[in-house]
């Protein structure tokens, strides 16, 4: 019988393999239109966010409000191990080290997924980016090597 870590460890492996796999199976059957649910993901992100982790959004510069979900994604989720955000005109790039999934989203990749629709941390920025009033395009690169993951999001 497993140990209680174990079963902990296997548990979030099997919602890992869930999520991609259903990530995988919405692509293959509609493409494109799969970015349709990113924000709906997103808002989902964002009410946990808010009831659970006290973010707030409301009155800030998009590149401020990526700060700070960032912080939360490192310090609360422990998405990555640190995130860097960098933000040019109108164009901001967070990019997170030692990130959780890389292998699994450059799975998705490679399988034919040509936009990481699900991806939390495109999902919640751009939900949130929509709730402050921009619109967005998002674009997610992972670079499996290095295990870091760039999030770009461009504001239309």
């Amino acid at each position: 019988m497993a140990t209680d870590q174990e079963k902990i460890s296997r548990r979030a492996r099997l919602w890992g393999l869930t999520t991609t796999s259903m990530t995988l199976g919405i692509w293959e059957m509609v493409e494109e239109s799969a970015t349709s649910l990113t924000p709906l993901i997103g808002m989902q992100l964002i009410g946990e966010a808010e009831k659970q982790l006290g973010l707030e959004i409301a009155g800030e510069k998009p590149a401020d409000m990526f700060v700070e979900l960032s912080r939360i994604f490192v310090d609360e989720f422990g998405f990555g191990s640190e995130a860097k955000v960098e933000s040019a005109d109108k164009t901001i790039h967070v990019t997170f080290k030692n990130a959780v999934g890389s292998l699994e989203y450059a799975m998705l990749k490679e399988r034919g997924v040509e936009k990481l629709f699900s991806h939390p941390f495109l999902c919640t920025g751009i939900a949130a980016l929509s709730r402050m009033g921009f619109k967005a395009r998002g674009n997610v690169e992972i670079d499996k090597v290095t295990n870091t993951q760039t999030i770009t999001f461009e504001l239309l």
